[in-house]
């Protein structure tokens, strides 16, 4: 499974099929390549509404990333940095930071925010308000 996913491109990963949607979101990936996407580099792309929930994601970076309304919730995203990214209500509901950076972000509406980890977001770059 470790092959199929490294071989597959950045482009393919984007496309959603027919019937890949949970409610609002695009399943895009499955349990097993959650797991997978650590140190990853995503650039120039729109991951908008992905379900990125229970993903690993330390060490990965996201450069001009467009993830409006992605599930982030109990994803772990130390070492992970966030350039110049839309996340705007994005959920990070049960999230594990850690050298996190949000450089130049927007999180407007982000939700699952505690009140020290919308301090750790604007202290790490994050612009954001809370709806």
């Amino acid at each position: 499974m470790a092959e199929e996913f490294q071989s597959r491109k950045l482009h393919e990963i984007g496309k959603c099929e027919e019937n890949c949607c949970a409610g609002r979101l695009h399943v895009i990936f499955t349990p097993e390549e959650k797991r997978l996407l650590h140190a990853q580099i995503f650039r120039d792309c729109e991951f908008n509404r992905i379900d990125f929930s229970n993903a690993d994601l330390r060490e990965s970076r996201f450069l001009n990333v467009a993830l409006t309304g992605c599930d982030f919730s109990s994803a772990d995203l130390r070492g992970t940095s966030f350039i110049a990214c839309d996340l705007h209500g994005a959920n990070f509901t049960g999230v594990v930071l850690g050298r996190t950076r949000f450089d130049a972000c927007w999180l407007i509406g982000a939700l699952g925010l505690s009140s020290s980890m919308s301090d750790y977001v604007r202290e790490n770059g994050g612009l954001l308000w809370l709806s």
